[in-house]
């Protein structure tokens, strides 16, 4: 096979795509067969809106009560089109969620304004290798003067940054030549902060996407067929990222 991603229809990787090889590799084999989740997912709705708001007030000077506004309106417009393409959502999860979004952003919005401007959002990475021919593209949540700074809005605050996102910022600071920045915005309803985190050993992680996309590359090369890809690896459903409907799409593909 001249060119497995291609052949495979695989266009780009990402840092998602990336962490999903390595931390549950038939899952992402199931992906890469052509299977898109139609769940509705509040908690991205959530931290999207979120994301949008703060994005919007730094660059085009809204109001904290603007952004929010336009936080809400954003968490509404993803909630109508779920529904409006009939998917799966929590009624629960979606109040919660819909709710938690001025939380958010009460404590998010003072935490940016004291940064300053940022010299862009939403920029898009490229990265090219000699060993593949497509590359791993991206998009930084805000650039500043020598640093990428990525926004996560948590109900858990983690005590260190998790490997997946210090590859996701390894990729970002390697691109941009920065520094890389996780801002927790950390929100319960008891508390509320705004906690920043550096990653440590940005070329280690960059190393192990190297390998990853090596990995990716050379499994996907194993044959033309995607079932008989899926031989190689089994998926181990007690893994909490396994939605429903991919479980039957993935039961289909193993013949399980």
């Amino acid at each position: 096979m001249n060119d497995p991603f291609e052949h495979h229809d695989v266009g780009h990787l990402s840092a998602s795509s990336i962490n999903e090889y390595i931390q549950n590799p038939a899952r992402w084999l199931l992906h890469v067969s052509g299977f898109r989740d139609r769940a509705g997912v509040p908690a991205m709705w959530r931290g999207t809106a979120v994301d949008k708001a703060i994005t919007a007030a730094l660059l085009e000077g809204l109001s904290d009560d603007e952004a929010l506004a336009m936080a809400n309106k954003s968490f509404a417009d993803e909630q109508e089109e779920a529904l409006r393409e009939n998917q799966p959502v929590s009624v629960k999860k979606s109040e919660a969620e819909g709710e938690a979004v001025e939380r958010y952003l009460r404590i998010a919005l003072p935490h940016y304004r004291s940064l300053g401007t940022p010299l862009d959002s939403q920029k898009k990475i490229k990265m090219e290798f000699d060993f593949m021919s497509i590359p791993i593209i991206g998009y930084l949540d805000l650039k500043y003067e020598g640093i990428v700074r990525d926004i996560k809005t948590v109900s858990r605050l983690p005590s260190v940054v998790p490997t997946t996102v210090s590859r996701q910022l390894a990729i970002y600071a390697t691109a941009e030549q920065s520094l890389p920045l996780v801002d927790y915005v950390h929100s319960t309803k008891k508390s509320a902060q705004v906690v920043v985190m550096g990653v440590p050993d940005v070329e280690g992680h960059m190393r192990t996407v190297e390998r990853a996309a090596m990995g990716m590359q050379r499994l996907l090369g194993l044959s033309k067929d995607i079932k008989e890809i899926a031989r190689f690896v089994m998926p181990n459903f007690d893994d909490w990222r396994w939605s429903e409907s991919e479980k039957i799409a993935a039961k289909e593909l193993w013949n399980l």
